[in-house]
């Protein structure tokens, strides 16, 4: 392999890389939109639970659950057709988190109905799922900060699965604000920094 070889496929994995991580960011609307409505389920949950309110028990997370799936495919619908995706990065990602919405949503309305785990544990689960999410992108995208998240989710769930108790909900809402909402607010201030540097250049 010449030189020439080697700086063509550096400038190959450099444009996949930038490539990912434009991908990454153009997903914070998902990351914003599912955060704050599982905060808000978290704490409708927790709140049912306190108060005995068999009804928001019952309700919030097919609520919830339905309209996250009905915001991401349809954003997700309008942006295929707009610009399609059509490399490996952008395969990757959409894997990656479909993957781990499918695997959440089953997970939170099928395990505690059939008694697989106590809802209790619910929460470390959750925070697991995430970082496998966030980690995982982290490296598709090569973002260390990013991989930094997933750890912190990890760390999270392990508190979590070890400290099961009801004021685990409310923790975890807010774990969901800080570690998932606030990367993507991340994301989009670098998304709309890089759209900026594009127009001037």
């Amino acid at each position: 392999m010449n030189t020439s070889d080697v700086h063509r496929e550096l400038a190959l994995i450099r444009g996949l890389m930038e490539g990912s991580q434009r991908l990454l960011a153009e997903t914070w609307k998902h990351q914003v939109t599912w955060g704050l409505l599982i905060a808000v389920g978290l704490v409708t949950t927790w709140w049912g639970q306190a108060t005995g309110n068999r009804t928001l028990l019952v309700w919030i997370w097919p609520a919830v659950l339905a309209v996250g799936w009905l915001f991401s495919l349809t954003i997700g619908y309008r942006d295929a057709r707009r610009a399609p995706v059509s490399n490996a990065a952008g395969r990757a990602f959409a894997g990656i988190w479909i993957g781990a919405g499918v695997s959440l949503s089953l997970l939170g309305l099928l395990g505690p109905l059939v008694g697989a785990y106590t809802p209790m544990a619910l929460p470390g689960v959750v925070a697991v799922i995430l970082g496998l999410g966030y980690f995982a992108s982290g490296v598709v995208a090569g973002l260390g900060w990013l991989r930094g998240v997933g750890l912190a989710w990890w760390a999270s769930g392990t508190a979590l699965l070890i400290w099961r108790d009801t004021w685990a909900l409310p923790a975890l809402a807010a774990l969901v604000l800080l570690l998932q909402v606030g990367p993507a607010l991340v994301l989009r201030r670098q998304s709309a920094t890089k759209l900026e540097t594009t127009v001037i250049a």
